[in-house]
């Protein structure tokens, strides 16, 4: 199909017959020519024959029926067989003269005339036509016709558009039908070849005489093929070297404008110019002049319909949002599924509609308008809203610019137009609106992070009310993931005025790297995404941070770059408590390096995989992958990554209660450290070795520890170790009671914490002063430090720290007597460490439980969970906490009256307590066993196991160790009445607990005035 009716570099515009000069109509023609050549063949085959066949060509409005019947008229004056055999009379394209088979016979005499240019026939036609009788006409004007036929030995070949019109409107007698008829059929003398855009009733009703009378054959849309060789053609016509050098590039552009022509001939070439130019500043105006224009040709499409079809074409183009499924539209237009069935299968194969697989279920089937410019033009006639959007331009760019980096580099070209245009305001608004339409097209993720865009830039300008329209339209549309979902938030608060620089820089940067990607520019996003994902990480962003990076992988080639973003995405996802994702991210990082022999990054992954196996409780698969990656360390000569491996390893021994090995392994650490000069590595590793002998109760030696780690980081200006150690000193002093020194270090830590921005190590230091305010018994200043700890765990997105905050916080509800609270925290605290893997928290938390059901008197509930517990601390090989489980597990035979099962235990546990070297798990068990004793008046084991308690207690300095044996021991001396003994115990005790606040200083001390 060519042009029909544009000269060269002509504007968008309707086209009409006979402008369109004839030799570029038949240059620039496609997709007819089989049908044009089999016409020629028929109509050369039947030039000598008695009989000839009439024939009908169907084609909806635009299809090219004019042009086709151009087509034959040329072809037939040009072949010299058809020349001497048919002389073509061509009808004008409105016939509303014709209202009988006489006034045909009077045209066809009228044309005759005028071709022949012959005296002799305008003569006959003059006089014919003051005839008044539509009989006398007809019978003076088919004899003389025929009488032609036999003298010039040419058939006339009558030319007529429109039948359905003048064969159901016009000629309403069915006489006159049959006259026609008659003439065709009788010694014919023509051959008629008519167009229209339907069926019409005469074709298909066997009672009308024309009845199975045509030759009919359906004109069809353009395929793609064929409107891209359309457009190649006319380019070539107006000799457009520059376009058609570069047609690949045009060619999605094409293909989008056949989506919304549906192939549409006179539809195409009206986008022609559009399509060529890519002027998409005016995009706007052009389209809105070709709606109005085009109106009048959708106006008598939909008269060729019958009601029922008009309705339809209308419910479906109302059908915005709502799937166009049978069942929908059946419940739209209130008919049976039965009646649309038949509906949508007549309206598909008269070429209206298309239908495809709905891809919600597979089974129904979607239906739309074939021709995307006439859904658009019946959804402006019908929706008063859809024309205040104007809505037809956002489906117009979706398929226009349905490649996402054509949109993209159309976005930066309007970008880089608001930006040049200054303070013209008019052309920045017009560009910006472009822009907003844009921001309709793509899927959810590209729309929300563009409608972003044009937010942010809004808030620049100042206009709130542009900026809550278009986060109202985020908030319907954004996926549901942390980076959207905080982004919107954040703009919100912008637009009000209150966001910190910092998040404003991250907002531009997040723009930034989506603009970059959308681009296809990997590499730059990825810089983009590593940057601004290590600033997130810093303020607790892990989701966005791992969506970000995750993101950011797409298309990165299996590199090292990958493998680090993987890493990266492993450590934010530790952090959220996504250990199973993390170990996934890992071994997806492990398995490239490996793939590429990066031997380095090997190790170092190895080393992050041990510690994920480590927070699982999984000591051995910990230990399996930390061995290998000090391996690869050592075979690397990496002497900083041996003794980072060494360190680790150390941790695992600890876990397990295994100090011994732990030290041997820190003692190894801390020689590489000091041989390479590595100090942050040197206090580092002090620090951790201080942390085995303040776990084994030897305080005196981790303050020593403690204290070298301290001096390196003050030289050093490590502040973030000097935070920590401060910390880990506090630790000592509260064991020993002396709390308002540990306090002293827990506020020199919080101070420096605070200052570096260090708010993991913010939320742990207000942990140990909650700790400390619990043991003197100021239960409202505890629970606010946990609140305030929670609130920061909560805020960086700390998972593990809150499930442990959360089951220290029940400690006060516990203390308090408010068991439902503190049950409630502890689930919660169970809940989160269960999600997360955390298997020691979970022991730890299912242990806690155990002690709210032996309070309540609950004791086989409480060994439910004791026992559940020890299951866990055995499977993950956590000895400590096993020993702790046993001594717990005593109590409740204890409670029981069971002395000897609870003595059991207890000795159970005091055998780990010994075997790892755990001096103040020792001094609680030998107490707890001596109260047992005493439970079972064997007075004398009782004192035994005093004694032994207090002897370790004095020798390792535990503070709250030297109190309970001292009042317990002091009281059970005096009742014996052994006071000389027991009462300077009871002075201790009393003395001890007033450095300590204790709260149970006043009943000591009136326990002493009774025995002294």
């Amino acid at each position: 199909m060519s042009a029909e009716g544009t000269d060269m570099k002509s504007p968008i515009g309707l086209f009409r017959a006979n402008i369109t000069p004839l030799d570029r109509l038949i240059k620039t023609t496609v997709g007819r020519q089989d049908m044009l050549g089999d016409l020629i063949g028929k109509l050369a085959r039947q030039a000598g024959k008695k009989g000839c066949q009439s024939f009908l060509f169907i084609g909806r409005r635009g299809i090219g029926k004019t042009h086709f019947l151009t087509l034959i008229e040329h072809a037939v004056k040009t072949k010299k067989n058809l020349m001497k055999s048919y002389t073509v009379l061509r009808f004008p394209e409105e016939n509303n003269r014709i209202l009988s088979f006489a006034d045909l016979a009077i045209g066809m005499a009228e044309l005759l005339a005028e071709g022949l240019d012959d005296r002799e026939w305008r003569e006959f036609y003059a006089s014919t036509a003051k005839l008044e009788k539509d009989e006398e006409i007809v019978d003076t004007i088919v004899p003389r016709l025929r009488r032609y036929q036999v003298q010039s030995g040419k058939r006339l070949l009558v030319l007529i558009e429109n039948l359905d019109v003048l064969l159901t409107e016009q000629i309403k007698h069915e006489q006159d039908i049959h006259h026609l008829r008659a003439f065709l059929m009788d010694s014919p003398c023509a051959v008629l070849i008519g167009t229209s855009p339907v069926y019409f009733p005469g074709l298909y009703d066997n009672k009308s005489p024309l009845y199975d009378f045509f030759d009919i054959q359906v004109l069809e849309d353009l395929t793609e093929e064929e409107t891209l060789g359309v457009i190649r053609k006319n380019l070539e016509w107006e000799k457009r070297e520059d376009l058609l050098k570069n047609f690949d590039a045009l060619t999605p552009k094409i293909q989008a404008l056949h989506t919304m022509t549906g192939g549409n001939p006179r539809l195409v070439m009206m986008l022609y110019e559009l399509v060529v130019h890519d002027n998409l500043s005016d995009v706007k105006m052009q389209l809105q002049k070709l709606l109005d224009q085009i109106s009048p040709f959708y106006q008598d499409r939909l008269k060729d319909l019958a009601p029922q079809e008009r309705a339809l074409l209308e419910t479906l183009a109302l059908m915005r949002s709502a799937p166009r499924t049978p069942a929908n539209i059946a419940k739209q237009l209130r008919k049976t599924p039965q009646q649309i069935s038949s509906l949508l299968q007549r309206m598909t194969k008269a070429g209206y509609l298309t239908a495809s697989d709905n891809p919600q279920d597979k089974r129904s089937r979607i239906y739309r308008i074939k021709e995307g410019f006439f859904d658009l033009w019946l959804v402006m006639s019908e929706s008063r809203a859809y024309r205040k959007r104007l809505g037809f331009l956002v489906e117009f760019f979706e398929v226009y610019y349905r490649d996402a980096k054509e949109r993209e580099k159309k976005r930066t070209e309007l970008w880089r137009g608001v930006e040049a245009a200054g303070t013209k305001k008019a052309k920045q608004e017009n560009l910006y609106e472009n822009l907003d339409y844009l921001s309709d097209v793509g899927d959810a993720g590209e729309r929300s992070q563009t409608k972003l865009e044009l937010a942010i830039h809004k808030i620049k300008e100042g206009d709130p009310r542009e900026v809550n329209r278009l986060l109202g339209e985020i908030k319907e549309i954004a996926p549901k993931t942390p980076a959207f979902q905080w982004m919107a938030e954040q703009t919100g608060r912008w637009a009000m005025g209150g966001l910190d620089i910092d998040v404003r820089k991250w907002l531009d940067e997040l723009i930034e790297y989506w603009r970059t990607q959308r681009s296809g520019d990997l590499e730059k996003a990825v810089e983009i995404a590593d940057r601004l994902g290590r600033d997130m990480s810093g303020r607790g962003l892990h989701k966005v941070r791992i969506e970000l990076l995750a993101d950011a992988l797409k298309g990165v080639p299996e590199d090292g770059v990958k493998a680090r973003l993987l890493s990266d995405i492993a450590q934010s996802q530790e952090m959220d408590g996504q250990l199973d994702g993390a170990l996934i991210s890992l071994k997806g990082a492990l398995d490239i390096v490996r793939k590429i022999g990066n031997k380095a990054s090997e190790g170092v992954i190895l080393n992050s995989i041990g510690h994920i196996h480590d927070v699982y409780g999984d000591y051995t698969m910990a230990l399996d992958h930390l061995q290998k990656s000090l391996e690869i360390r050592h075979e690397l000569n990496d002497r900083a990554g041996e003794g980072d491996a060494l360190n680790s390893i150390s941790q695992i021994y600890r876990a397990r209660g295994d100090y011994a090995t732990a030290l041997d392994n820190l003692q190894k650490s801390l020689e590489i450290t000091q041989e390479i000069g590595n100090r942050e590595g040197e206090s580092a590793t002090l620090n951790n070795i201080g942390g085995i002998f303040y776990a084994k109760g030897d305080y005196v030696t981790s303050l020593n520890y403690f204290q070298k780690s301290l001096k390196i980081q003050r030289v050093i200006c490590d502040q973030e170790g000097e935070g920590t150690t401060l910390s880990n000193i506090s630790l000592i002093y509260n064991d020993r009671g002396d709390y308002v020194t540990a306090l002293d270090y827990l506020h020199k830590s919080l101070e420096i914490r605070r200052k570096i921005g260090d708010m993991r190590g913010e939320g742990t230091t207000l942990n140990n002063m909650a700790t400390i305010a619990y043991a003197r018994g100021n239960y409202v200043k505890a629970l606010n430090y946990f609140q305030k700890s929670l609130e920061i765990i909560r805020d960086i997105g700390d998972r593990a720290g809150e499930g442990a905050t959360l089951n220290n916080i029940s400690q006060i509800f516990d203390a308090r007597g408010d068991y439902k609270t503190a049950l409630d925290y502890l689930q919660k605290s169970l809940e989160i460490r269960q999600e997360i893997g955390d298997r020691k928290g979970e022991g730890i938390t299912l242990n806690n439980i155990s002690q709210i059901y032996n309070t309540r008197g609950d004791y086989a509930m409480a060994l439910d969970y004791l026992q559940k517990s020890i299951e866990i601390t055995r499977k993950i090989g956590d000895r400590k906490s096993e020993g702790t489980t046993l001594n717990n597990i005593s109590q409740i035979y204890d409670a029981r009256g069971d002395y000897k099962t609870a003595l059991d235990y207890l000795q159970k546990s005091i055998e780990i307590m010994r075997e790892i070297g755990d001096r103040t798990g020792m001094i609680s068990t030998l107490h707890n066993m001596a109260i047992i004793h005493l439970h079972n008046k064997e007075v004398k084991e009782a004192i035994e196991k005093f004694i032994k308690a207090l002897q370790l207690s004095r020798k390792s300095g535990n503070a709250k160790g030297i109190f309970n044996v001292s009042r317990h021991l002091g009281r059970l001396l005096c009742r014996l009445g052994q006071k000389e003994t027991g009462i300077p115990l009871l002075r201790q005790a009393i003395d001890i607990g007033k450095t300590m606040e204790h709260p149970d200083v006043a009943e000591i001390e009136t326990l002493l005035k009774e025995y002294a």
